[in-house]
């Protein structure tokens, strides 16, 4: 799929997708009961998202979202969060995304 295209679907379909499961499955800040910050998770979102597209696995996915939730967020460590989320991001992107 033309790089372009891909983008097309993440900003319309993807991104809005996985920032609902973001929040419903992992939501180290808590803007689960918050709405209006929903968007808070995107920019990391983002790089998920590339990471899915150069077809990296739940492994790094884990290690990257850990680096999110610590370094970036500044909250304790949850690696059993960061892994079962991540094979959950990489189950839903091998059912959403469009065909290459």
């Amino acid at each position: 799929m033309a790089p372009f295209a891909w983008r097309r679907w993440w900003s319309r379909n993807g991104l809005p997708a996985l920032r609902i499961l973001a929040i419903e499955h992992w939501d180290p800040l808590g803007v689960y009961d918050d709405p209006p910050n929903a968007h808070v998770y995107d920019l990391y979102l983002d790089r998920v998202g590339r990471m899915l597209r150069r077809g990296k696995g739940p492994d790094d996915i884990a290690r990257y979202l850990g680096d999110v939730r610590t370094k970036a967020l500044k909250r304790e460590p949850s690696e059993i969060a960061d892994e079962v989320f991540a094979d959950r991001v990489v189950a839903w992107y091998a059912i959403e995304a469009p065909e290459a």
